[in-house]
C-alpha cells in the first residue's frame, strides 16, 4: 500500500523527566529541579475507517480492541475539569472497568494505563465540537525506563492526552510549530497548557496525588524549579545538557526511603534540617548560575564547574540520609576515575544515576566508561536534559505500528529534528 492510500497517521513524541537537584528536601517544601530527559516516549495514532479503537502498549503487555460503540461517547459529565478523576460518577467508573477487562481490586501498570487511556478518551470526546465517528489505533513505546523515577507515566500520559486532543480536533497536529522557530504565541501556549491540563488529569488516575511537575515538564520541556504546594517555575536560562544516565537495575521502594529521612529527621533534628537546607540552596545555586549563563556573567566553563560541585556536594548530602546505594556509589567510583562527576537522581537506593558531560569529553572517552559501567551489569544511556517537550509530526510514508515497535531510537528522534 503507497503512502497515499493508507489512513491518516500522526507521530507523537514526549520526553521523560530527571530530577537534577533537591531530591528528598523536596518533601521539606524545599527548592528542587527538574529537566525534561532526552529519553521519550513514541505514540503512533492512525485515523481507521471502521469502528474499531485499537491500544497497543507492549510495554505493559497490553493489546485490547473494542468497538467504538461499545464506549459513552458524548458522556455527560461537565465538571470533569474540577473534580479529582477518583471521584467520577460511579456509574462512570464501572463502564470504564468494564471495558478495562480488569478488577476493581486490580491495581498495576497495566490496569492503570488502560484507566488513564479510557477515562481521557471518554472526558476529552464530548469536549470536541463533532463526535467521534470512527475508530483509531494507538501504539505506545518507551525508551524510559520503567519505574526509574525517570517520568515514564507523565511521559505516556502527556503522549496519550496530545494524541486524544488531535483524534478529537481540539489542537492541530503542528502545535509546536512556534516552539521549534524559538517563537513563542498564545496560540503555541494555550494548546501546550490544555495538553497540560489532562496529561495531569491521567496522572491522577495513575498515582492519585501527583505535584504536576513531571507532566509539566514533559508537556513544556526544558527545566523547571518547584517547591511542594508552590508550583513550579520555568528556570531561566536553562540550556540543554549533555547526560549520561545508569541504571543500576537495583529495585527500590521510594516510600521507605522517604520514610527513613523522616525517621533521621526526628531523630536529629539539629543535623538533619542542615543538610535539607542545603539541598535547597544547592537547586537555587543551579538556577542562580544558568540566569548568569543567560546574562553574560558566566562562561559555559564556569557553568559546568559549578554544576560538578553542586552534583557532588548534593549526592554526598543524599548519601548522609542514607539514601544512596553501593551500585550507586560503583557508579560514582567508575566515572570519577575518568574525572566525571555523579549523583544519584530520585529516591536513590539503587535506581538511576545521572553524570553531566562537559562538551570536551570525547565520545571515544564517554564509550570507555559506558563500557566500564556495562560491565558491571549497569544500563546506560547516552543522551540530554533540558530538550523540547511534547511533539508531534504527521507520517507520510509507508509507516505502521509495526514500523514503531522495530524502529531505533535514533530514526524516531529524526523525525522531530529536521
Amino acid at each position: 500500500m503507497t503512502a497515499t492510500e493508507m489512513n491518516e497517521r500522526v507521530l507523537v513524541s514526549a520526553p521523560g523527566k530527571v530530577i537534577l537537584f533537591g531530591e528528598h528536601s523536596v518533601v521539606y517544601q524545599k527548592t528542587a529541579v527538574a529537566a525534561s530527559l532526552g529519553l521519550r516516549s513514541y505514540l503512533y495514532l492512525e485515523r481507521r475507517k471502521d469502528n474499531i479503537i485499537q491500544l497497543t502498549l507492549p510495554d505493559v503487555g497490553i493489546s485490547k480492541s473494542w468497538n467504538l460503540d461499545q464506549f459513552p461517547l458524548r458522556y455527560n459529565y461537565p465538571d470533569s475539569d474540577t473534580r479529582h478523576p477518583n471521584d467520577m460518577p460511579a456509574e462512570l467508573h464501572e463502564k470504564l472497568l468494564q471495558l478495562s477487562g480488569f478488577a476493581a481490586n486490580e491495581n498495576n501498570a497495566k490496569t492503570q494505563a488502560i484507566m488513564a487511556f479510557l477515562y481521557l478518551l471518554v472526558i476529552l470526546e464530548p469536549k470536541a465540537k463533532e463526535p467521534l465517528t470512527h475508530g483509531f489505533n494507538i501504539c505506545v513505546r518507551s525508551f524510559l525506563p520503567v519505574g526509574a523515577g525517570l517520568g515514564s507515566s507523565a511521559s505516556y500520559s502527556v503522549a496519550m492526552t496530545t494524541a486524544l486532543l488531535i483524534l478529537n480536533n481540539m489542537i492541530p497536529v503542528d502545535f509546536n510549530n512556534n516552539n521549534k522557530t524559538g517563537e513563542s504565541n498564545d496560540r503555541t501556549i494555550v494548546h501546550h497548557e490544555l495538553i497540560n491540563q489532562y496529561a495531569f488529569k491521567a496522572e491522577q488516575v495513575i498515582h492519585g496525588n501527583p505535584s504536576g511537575v513531571d507532566n509539566a515538564v514533559a508537556t513544556f520541556g526544558g527545566a523547571k524549579t518547584f517547591m511542594r504546594g508552590q508550583g513550579f517555575a520555568d528556570l531561566e536560562g536553562f540550556k540543554s545538557l549533555r547526560l549520561l544516565l545508569t541504571n543500576t537495575k537495583v529495585p527500590r521502594s521510594t516510600n521507605a526511603l522517604v520514610a527513613g529521612v523522616g525517621e533521621k529527621r526526628k531523630k536529629y533534628p539539629e543535623i538533619v534540617d542542615p543538610m535539607l537546607d542545603s539541598m535547597h540552596h544547592i537547586a537555587l545555586r543551579c538556577r542562580d548560575a544558568f540566569k548568569q549563563l543567560e546574562n553574560g556573567e558566566l562562561s559555559t566553563e564556569g557553568l559546568m564547574d559549578q554544576l560538578e560541585d553542586m552534583v557532588a556536594l548534593n549526592h554526598c548530602l543524599l548519601n548522609g540520609l542514607g539514601v544512596s546505594h553501593s551500585s550507586l556509589e560503583k557508579v560514582r567510583e567508575i566515572t570519577a576515575r575518568s574525572g566525571l562527576k555523579t549523583k544519584l537522581t530520585g529516591a536513590g537506593g539503587g535506581g538511576c544515576a545521572v553524570t553531566f558531560i562537559r562538551d570536551s569529553v570525547s565520545q571515544s572517552e564517554l564509550e570507555d566508561v559506558m563500557s566500564k559501567l556495562k560491565a558491571e551489569g549497569f544500563d546506560c544511556y547516552q543522551t540530554s536534559v533540558g530538550g523540547t517537550g511534547v511533539d508531534a509530526v504527521s507520517l507520510v510514508k509507508t509507516e505502521t505500528d509495526q514500523w514503531l515497535l522495530e524502529a531505533e531510537r535514533d530514526t524516531l528522534e529524526h523525525y522531530f529534528t529536521n
